[in-house]
């Protein structure tokens, strides 16, 4: 019987884990493995993102405790899954936080999702751009097609870009992300996905985390 070697984890984007496929590698001793958008064979993947939903079940009797945390990273959402210690380590993290995580792809009932190993809390904003230009220089470099060059779907309107935009130009010292979600009251994956077009096009900037300001 061949011996796993353990592997690095590899940097992608969540919408490449997706839109992948997970699978059994092996027969009395198997090993999932993530065949991503790109054709990549992973066994451990690290993504980083913003937490859009949390869920904590502290479990009576038999029943384990059970933490899950969605992320996003404007691309697509995830969902990190974890039980008994990994379930209270990941409830240390909340709605809101930017993380980096590092983990094992999964598969229950056609859902692709991530049991996490090491989730660490992104707090400078030098870090997150670090992990963004890092991330697209390997795919450059492996010549796979970025998600931002797409052609995906977009869930959001023109009256809603308008709206999140006009929010964001109100502020002259630039705007929180939890404020532009409370004024606008559109929900959080689209506000976040009509933030990362506006940054992609340059018509605005992240002077810190999760704070947006006009250019």
């Amino acid at each position: 019987m061949s011996e796993f070697v353990p592997t690095p984890p590899i940097s992608l984007y969540i919408t490449d884990i997706v839109e992948g496929s997970v699978v059994k590698e092996g027969d009395e001793r198997f090993r999932w493995v993530l065949i991503t958008y790109n054709g990549e064979k992973v066994y451990k993947v690290r993504i980083n993102g913003t937490i859009i939903q949390k869920y904590h079940s502290s479990g009576e009797g038999e029943k384990k405790s059970f933490t899950s945390l969605t992320l996003n990273d404007s691309t697509s959402t995830i969902r990190m899954k974890g039980w008994e210690e990994n379930a209270e380590f990941m409830n240390e993290f909340d709605v809101g936080n930017e993380v980096e995580m590092i983990g094992k792809p999964r598969l229950s009932e056609d859902e692709i999702y991530v049991l996490p190993e090491q989730i660490l809390k992104i707090e400078d904003f030098d870090q997150e751009l670090y992990l963004r230009i890092k991330k697209v220089k390997r795919y450059l470099k492996k010549e796979f097609e970025l998600p931002t060059e797409k052609q995906q779907e977009k869930k959001h309107t023109l009256e809603q870009k308008g709206l999140i935009f006009n929010v964001i130009t109100d502020e002259e010292e630039g705007i929180e992300l939890d404020e532009i979600l409370e004024r606008t009251k559109i929900d959080r994956p689209t506000v976040e996905s009509v933030i990362q077009d506006l940054l992609n096009d340059g018509d605005i900037y992240e002077p810190s985390t999760l704070k947006f300001k006009k250019i």
